[in-house]
């Protein structure tokens, strides 16, 4: 959870930064790289433990229905809509910074759904 939290707060404070830097004409390609690199991090510190917790969330019986429909539903929505409605809201507004506010407003959602987790949740029985 902490972890989760650090790159989801991460991402809010950096999104529009590192938007702006990969959208620079004067940004050299080892600039872009970069900071490809550090979003991309910031995205694993997320995915990585993402799985584990929300297998946590759910009792025994019924974990792989609770995580698979956690993650595939989260997945549709969050990512696989995810050009459609940048792409739309860039052609409505023309402001090319979208998809950093996408990424602010999911990184928004993200905390507070964090924040609502149980902190003892690796501590319960599996027999739950």
């Amino acid at each position: 959870r902490t972890v989760m939290m650090i790159a989801t707060v991460l991402l809010l404070v950096l999104a529009l930064p590192l938007l702006k830097i990969l959208q620079a004409e004067s940004s050299t390609l080892a600039i872009k790289a970069m900071v490809v690199l550090i979003a991309g991090g910031l995205v694993g510190m997320l995915a990585g433990p993402g799985p584990a917790m929300l297998s946590e969330m759910f009792p025994t019986r019924v974990r792989y229905t609770g995580l698979g429909l956690a993650y595939s539903l989260s997945n549709a929505i969050f990512s696989g809509c995810a050009g459609l409605i940048i792409t739309g809201l860039i052609k409505q507004s023309g402001n090319l910074d979208i998809p950093a506010y996408y990424v602010m407003a999911t990184a928004v959602v993200s905390l507070v759904a964090l924040m609502t987790l149980r902190k003892d949740d690796h501590l319960r029985s599996l027999e739950e």
